[in-house]
């Protein structure tokens, strides 16, 4: 039977017209897909070949992505070439600066004293000299620092002969020696190519961590309609294509490894570190790595300081207590037009998002979920690897938690010792101030909403508990024994049933349970 070639990039095997990858004539396609796909076909694939439709897609996005890079190429070039030439301008202005000797003359002018005493005493001696007359004497200049912004020479040819020299007195004026000029500032091309290099190696090294640096919006439209995924390459591309074409700039970027999303190119560099160096970001105390160890300490290792007034919670953020706040404390004066539940005006566009609006379905089964981390708990009873693989046992009484979250919240619960708290309203002690609050919530405190029955008029606090007692006047079961045909109307005698009628498949039930395995009630439709 001859073997069925297929696609090495799509899959297809419908196409007739294929291109052998590792033919001599085909040879540079394996590094095409390598740099545009992110993955490498081997050698050691029998008969590898590409479909004429995958290859006119990737060819005509390499021909694309060659004229960028050359367009980019050569705008780097002409940046280069501006550089050096400021460079050489500056090299000039600063060579034009060094000092100069030039022969200058300079005119000495003596005139006679006035009359004073000292002039009677001389001609009381017996002196007959004359006064000189104005001359012209050459003389050598002494070499200087000359102020590019001094008046030059012809400019001071303009000056009137009176008020070069001193009247007053007889000696020569000494040139007037001129400090060292400061000097020039220094060029900001340097300083530019730097930051340049500087931003172009940082580009770089965050598209070789983060893979792909694209617009989710656009990709899964493109994806849709079988248009090939636009790369932008830098944060700065994907950013300006936000503004310019969705209007606003709430960009992110997905970690491929831990599917974190990043909204600032900060914290990109920030996360990058993180998954590269992770010795850096763990704590001291307990050994945790986390990004932002500030808040990490002042989160788990100190004293909460926001207290709300209402109902005495402690937060460690201001932050938190304001949402707090609003989500618990405010009126609730809106009602959700399909469930008919009260809500807050900050907590019914959640509400809405979150439960009646299903996005993610299961592959297994028709269930849908509002959220991705509902679709993978969900994922777990339909495979077993899912369920083991975050699956922790406690240290102390060996029961299996499914994560390390819910072990730490075991433990707080049941292997710490709490001080018994009781209850205000009935005097009721319990062993953890969790047991007392849903004792609040159930029996003593004054319920924010009740659920009536529309036939006896009977009041329930819980949606559950009114079901329940909906099957006391239509007679319908609602649950049935997994062991047996037997229905119930109740979950509490379904569970006495079970531990009763089959005490060793309920023996074996409560085994897996410690070991992580959850069981749901069979309810009936």
């Amino acid at each position: 039977m001859a073997s069925v070639t297929r696609c090495e990039i799509c899959f297809s095997t419908a196409d007739s017209d294929r291109k052998a990858i590792f033919a001599e004539e085909n040879s540079h396609i394996v590094g095409i897909v390598a740099k545009h796909l992110g993955f490498e076909i081997t050698p050691t694939v029998e008969n590898a070949s590409m479909c004429s439709k995958c290859w006119s897609a990737l060819q005509e996005f390499h021909k694309y992505y060659c004229e960028i890079e050359a367009v980019r190429q050569q705008h780097e070039h002409e940046l280069l070439a501006i550089g050096d030439k400021q460079q050489e301008e500056v090299t000039v202005v600063c060579d034009s600066l060094e000092p100069s000797y030039r022969t200058e003359f300079f005119e000495v002018k003596v005139e006679p004293f006035e009359q004073t005493d000292v002039f009677e005493q001389e001609n009381s001696n017996g002196s007959d000299e004359k006064p000189l007359h104005c001359a012209f004497v050459k003389c050598e200049e002494p070499p200087i620092d000359l102020d590019p912004t001094a008046q030059s020479s012809d400019e001071d040819s303009a000056v009137p002969q009176g008020s070069r020299s001193d009247s007053s007195s007889p000696d020569r004026r000494k040139p007037k020696r001129e400090r060292n000029p400061k000097r020039p500032p220094t060029s900001d091309t340097e300083t530019k190519q730097s930051k340049v290099a500087a931003q172009k190696e940082e580009d770089e090294s965050l598209h070789n961590f983060y893979k792909r640096i694209v617009c989710e919006v656009c990709d899964i439209q493109r994806m849709l309609v079988g248009e090939p995924q636009i790369d932008f390459g830098t944060w700065r591309a994907l950013l300006r294509h936000t503004k310019e074409v969705h209007k606003h700039d709430k960009v992110y970027v997905k970690c491929p490894v831990c599917e974190m999303k990043m909204r600032t190119k900060q914290t990109l560099l920030q996360h990058m570190d993180w998954h590269e160096n992770p010795e850096k970001y763990r704590c001291e105390v307990c050994g945790e790595k986390h990004q932002n160890m500030k808040e990490h300490i002042q989160n788990k290792h100190q004293e909460r300081q926001f207290c709300c007034d209402v109902c005495g919670k402690k937060f460690p953020f201001k932050k938190r207590l304001t949402v707090h706040m609003k989500k618990m404390h405010v009126e609730k004066d809106i009602i959700c037009d399909q469930c008919q539940k009260p809500f807050t005006k900050y907590t019914i566009e959640d509400h809405k998002r979150s439960v009646h609006s299903a996005r993610f379905v299961c592959e297994h089964c028709p269930k849908t979920f509002n959220s991705r981390f509902r679709l993978l708990q969900h994922m777990e009873e339909h495979d077993e690897s899912l369920r083991n693989s975050t699956s922790v046992p406690c240290t102390i009484c060996g029961q299996v938690m499914r994560d390390k979250y819910i072990l730490t919240r075991h433990i707080k619960l049941m292997h710490t010792v709490q001080p018994a708290v009781s209850c205000e309203t009935c005097g009721k002690t319990f062993k953890c101030k969790r047991n007392l609050s849903v004792h609040m919530t159930n029996v003593c405190m004054e319920p924010t909403r009740l659920y009536p029955c529309t036939i006896c008029g009977k009041e329930f606090r819980r949606k559950n508990k009114l079901k329940e007692h909906m099957s006391t006047h239509t007679g319908k079961p609602l649950y049935m024994c997994s062991f047996c045909p037997e229905t119930f109307r109740q979950d509490t005698h379904l569970y006495h049933h079970r531990k009763n009628a089959h005490y060793e498949r309920w023996l074996e039930m409560q085994q897996q349970r410690k070991e992580g395995v959850r069981f749901k009630l069979n309810e009936l439709p």
